[in-house]
């Protein structure tokens, strides 16, 4: 199975300090209704779809192109990714109701990076809690919003939230990475005690501990990204760059021809050469390699201070039984 993520717009309505979307620079656009259908009759006769996330942007700015897309596609499952702000409850009883799952952005008590309106995103969330109870609500910390980060996930946990990712800025620089790291690792240590709260980041690297599967990544094996313009990509962070372009709607998956291009996508990462514990580490993931320094070949201090503090906050809880707080 292969999961796709299809962009269905790269504009937003929001104005987020760290969007990835601003960092690379392109003309702004929407899929369109040939290449809805295209995109549509394509995956359809590959028969080969797990989940698919329909992503931006915000692809809520167009509700009938989602809603196309979750009427006509044939996969395992399908996922909305949105900020929040243009859910209504009509739209989330009929995603309940089609077994549609929307994963929401919200950062907690501060939305102050986000450009967003606190008040109208609890609102928003309380609303699909009711619909959707699971829901994973996905938050991002940056430097700024770090020494706060417990409170952030209490915020949600407040509102009713049991499943949470709380993902760091990929482009995050700390001044001083000591003092960083020091923070980092106080801040998941109490999250990871607050009771009934799933933390994705958490779960997945216990699962990988538990089950002696470290994360791996393969160039266009087990997903791929679709740009709202038809051309294929490993992964969204990849997006619109021509070298790593692996194909189109009209093309096909060129992934033989993109691997022999890239034969370092997914080799561990230079910094964990002798590394204690490389072994539990996700950092050879291309596209953490690539969103945080730009290259394929290393990751940013933070990312790694970030993977640390996962790997040993994980190792701690899976000592006292591997069940969080």
């Amino acid at each position: 199975m292969v999961d796709y993520t299809i962009s269905i717009t790269n504009k937003c309505n929001l104005n987020c300090s760290y969007c990835y979307e601003k960092h690379l620079h392109t003309s702004f656009g929407c899929i369109s209704p040939e290449m809805m259908k295209q995109v549509t009759d394509f995956m359809n006769r590959r028969r080969d779809a797990g989940t698919v996330y329909l992503f931006g942007g915000e692809p809520l700015l167009y509700q009938d192109k989602v809603t196309y897309f979750c009427e006509h596609l044939h996969a395992k499952e399908i996922v909305i990714t949105t900020n929040g702000t243009l859910l209504d409850e009509p739209f989330i009883k009929w995603c309940a109701e089609k077994g549609i799952i929307i994963n929401m952005s919200h950062d907690g008590a501060d939305c102050s990076e986000r450009g967003a309106d606190r008040d109208l995103l609890d609102a928003k969330l309380k609303l699909l809690l009711q619909y959707q109870p699971d829901t994973l609500v996905q938050l991002v910390y940056t430097e700024k919003t770090l020494p706060h980060l417990y409170e952030q996930v209490m915020h949600l946990k407040n509102l009713g939230v049991k499943k949470v990712s709380a993902a760091m800025n990929a482009f995050l620089m700390p001044e001083d990475p000591d003092s960083f790291g020091e923070l980092l690792r106080e801040q998941w240590h109490q999250i990871s005690k607050i009771p009934h709260l799933f933390l994705y980041e958490l779960a997945v690297k216990m699962k990988s501990i538990r089950t002696h599967t470290p994360s791996t990544c393969a160039l266009c094996k087990k997903k791929l990204f679709i740009n709202w313009d038809g051309q294929f990509y490993p992964c969204m962070q990849f997006q619109n760059i021509p070298e790593f372009r692996c194909g189109s709607i009209a093309a096909g998956i060129e992934a033989e021809k993109a691997r022999k291009a890239h034969p370092d996508y997914g080799m561990r990462a230079e910094r964990c050469e002798g590394c204690e514990i490389a072994e539990y580490c996700r950092n050879s993931c291309a596209c953490k390699k690539m969103a945080t320094t730009g290259t394929l070949r290393n990751i940013s201090d933070a990312a790694c201070l970030e993977e640390q503090v996962h790997i040993l906050t994980a190792l701690e809880i899976l000592k006292k039984g591997g069940i969080q707080s």
